[in-house]
């Protein structure tokens, strides 16, 4: 019996340490291929970024009336640079645009991201002041830049299911899985209440 015992834990320590030996060999891999690609990157050239398809906010898509800091935060945005990056590494920017556009780059995604915030927080605003249709427009741009923020779908999602258009909330979950996989899974669980 003791020497039963003492074969198996042999064995199980030999499993044990391959197991092992493998995980390092491929988390080596991993890693020397990260460092091969964030060197490539940092020598990538500088490219022209006037090309890109920066988004924008029409001012005429933000009522200015209730005079509150989400309203203010997007009317300056409308004269920014927008991008949603969203789903790109730094390593990816720079391999695509040059390591000298990083921080070019990082603001514009800024941007987007304080337009997420602002869009959810003033379209709360706009909704408990009754304007439930300037609310569904602000909602309805942010979700049409490819929005990854689950507040916006669910707060559209509410709208829609108080004007009795679930087909909406079927286009909204069906927008929600064409996104990273990531948020898209978690904001299709948290439209799946509204779709009852």
């Amino acid at each position: 019996m003791f020497l039963i015992t003492i074969g198996i834990t042999l064995i199980f320590i030999l499993v044990l340490q391959i197991a092992i030996r493998r995980n390092n060999h491929s988390q080596q891999e991993l890693e020397d291929n990260f460092w091969e690609r964030e060197a490539k990157a940092n020598f990538t050239r500088r490219k022209n970024l006037d090309n890109l398809n920066y988004l924008t906010i029409p001012l005429e898509k933000i009522p200015q009336n209730l005079h509150t800091d989400a309203e203010n935060t997007l009317v300056n945005l409308a004269s920014c640079r927008m991008l949603n990056l969203s789903g790109q590494t730094n390593t990816d920017l720079k391999l695509e645009y040059g390591a000298a556009n990083l921080d070019e780059l990082s603001s514009y995604d800024d941007n987007f991201s304080s337009f997420e915030n602002a869009v959810s927080t003033y379209a709360e605003e706009l909704s408990a002041a009754g304007q439930t249709d300037d609310a569904r427009a602000l909602l309805e741009l942010a979700i049409s830049y490819k929005s990854e923020k689950s507040t916006i779908y669910v707060q559209l999602a509410e709208i829609y299911k108080q004007t009795g258009d679930t087909e909406k909330i079927r286009d909204l979950q069906a927008t929600a899985e064409g996104l990273q996989p990531l948020p898209g899974k978690l904001i299709t669980e948290r439209l799946k209440p509204y779709l009852t």
